[in-house]
């Protein structure tokens, strides 16, 4: 399904019964990065996905390599859908665009969890961003196989997701201007990063951390922990950085809790 979001044609879809919850996949993704997770989530939960702007499905429009405009698209694309206020999990880049929906827009979110993800960026992940920036407003011929090697990083703990992790990352970026832009909003947060607005955060918020996530490690979700008052922060064991299909029953099981309880 599509939906007119202000400049963009945003692709969604939809499953399970019940409150409103919305996932957010992350960077060089689409919504099917919540593939393992889904299942258990969709027994107790409506839950929405939708594909960023240049990401799988979705339109590119005039972006403007912002993380203010990814989350207002999101924030289109409940209006459209007419969802007043709703659970928004985020993964990755996700959970920047959900922080920054919950910060600018704290009237759609009802509770708040956040996967893997980050509140800031330093200065080495910054310039890895522009590279990839780079690569692809100058086609450079080499950027497919960068992306490949990147896909392939983020699996490392989990090689027998790497099959599946490429054939959707390859689709999702067929254009890869999608990519360039959200790696622009990502490399933003080295010179302003969320750090300071996220005391502004009032829905209840889980934090969802891995052990040997060397992308976003557990120090990165202790910071976004000590930003917003009442965070609960969870770490697991075992797992790198995509959480939702190395551990998507554990990941399910603390979301549904949660989101139950709170």
């Amino acid at each position: 399904m599509q939906a007119r979001c202000d400049d963009i044609d945003v692709a969604w879809f939809e499953a399970g019964r019940g409150s409103p919850l919305v996932l957010v996949h992350g960077l060089a993704d689409d919504h099917r990065a919540w593939r393992r997770t889904l299942p258990d989530l969709m027994l107790r939960h409506r839950v929405v996905m939708y594909d960023l702007r240049g990401h799988g499905e979705t339109t590119l429009g005039s972006p403007d390599g912002t993380l203010r405009q990814l989350a207002e698209d999101l924030a289109h694309l409940l209006r459209a859908l007419e969802l007043e206020r709703v659970d928004v999990a985020g993964f990755s880049l996700g959970g920047t665009i959900a922080m920054r929906l919950a910060i600018d827009h704290p009237e759609l979110v009802s509770r708040l969890v956040l996967v893997a993800t980050s509140s800031r960026v330093g200065r080495a992940a910054c310039e890895w961003y522009r590279e990839r920036v780079a690569m692809v407003e100058r086609s450079d011929p080499s950027l497919r196989a960068t992306l490949d090697r990147d896909t392939a990083d983020v699996y490392m703990q989990s090689p027998a997701e790497l099959e599946e992790g490429l054939l959707i990352r390859r689709q999702s970026t067929a254009d890869p201007r999608g990519f360039a832009n959200a790696c622009a909003a990502m490399a933003g947060l080295n010179a302003a990063p969320l750090d300071p607005d996220l005391p502004r955060i009032e829905a209840p918020t889980l934090i969802v951390a891995s052990d040997r996530d060397q992308h976003c490690p557990p120090k990165a979700a202790a910071i976004i922990a000590a930003g917003i008052g009442g965070s609960h922060l969870e770490v697991l064991e075992g797992a790198g950085h995509a959480i939702p299909v190395e551990k998507p029953r554990e990941l399910a099981g603390l979301m549904t809790e949660f989101l139950s309880e709170t």
